[in-house]
């Protein structure tokens, strides 16, 4: 995250959970949205295109396009349990916080996290 951003997220995190946040790089790879994590991500995804892409058509952007234009950097936060995934766009960086209620560490076909 840029320093602004890590800045307002800091402050932010600080009121809501009286710590400040402690954040771990993690793959895309190794990370899993429930229903609702990918339709979070998609609303944001929309509003992040309305904003900076006013020229595209966020309308019809499905959950796997709007997931794809969030893989740049994901961090986990310790504290909250959360995951931030963040997309570089216009010389900015734009970050979304998914509860830790609506992702997980991916499972392989074993069962064992990966």
């Amino acid at each position: 995250m840029s320093s602004a951003e890590q800045s307002g997220y800091r402050t932010s995190f600080d009121e809501d959970h009286g710590v400040e946040p402690v954040l771990h790089a993690i793959d895309y790879e190794d990370v899993a949205l429930t229903h609702e994590g990918a339709r979070l991500v998609q609303i944001g995804a929309q509003a992040v295109m309305r904003q900076f892409m006013p020229g595209m058509d966020f309308e019809n952007l499905t959950q796997a396009q709007a997931v794809a234009l969030f893989v740049d950097r994901l961090f986990w936060e310790e504290h909250s349990g959360g995951l931030i995934m963040c997309t570089d766009v216009a010389d900015k960086s734009v970050c979304l916080p998914i509860p830790s209620k609506h992702w997980t560490v991916r499972r392989d076909q074993l069962g064992t996290l990966q």
